[in-house]
């Protein structure tokens, strides 16, 4: 009986430990490209250096850019000042491609 409670007490360490780094590797969906905070004001947003965070959802990731624009009390408009661009990554020209992109905050009510 002992046998088979430390095997299943392995089991079970090793099925959460599984778990718990799968969550470590999740790969966000957003990203936020943040530029209120330079001047002037860049014509090409979606660039890596002005990557401001990653976030699973477009809704935090447009909360994340608004509050960042009332904490610098900012007069740039939403659309102007940061963009939210799902499925980032960079090609073999080392440059960056998104699936989608979303300019600012869709709805004012976030």
């Amino acid at each position: 009986m002992t046998l088979m409670t430390r095997t299943l007490t392995k089991i079970l360490l090793i099925t959460a430990t599984v778990v718990l780094l799968a969550g470590c590797f999740r790969t966000p969906q957003w990203t936020l490209f943040y530029v209120a905070d330079q001047a002037p004001l860049p014509t090409k947003i979606v660039q890596q250096d002005h990557i401001a965070g990653y976030y699973d959802s477009l809704e935090q990731c447009q909360a994340k850019g608004t509050g960042m624009l009332r904490l610098q009390a900012s007069s740039v408009p939403a659309e102007q000042a940061f963009v939210c661009a799902e499925l980032c990554q960079v090609d073999e020209q080392q440059q960056l491609q998104c699936k989608s992109q979303v300019a600012g905050v869709v709805d004012d009510a976030i």
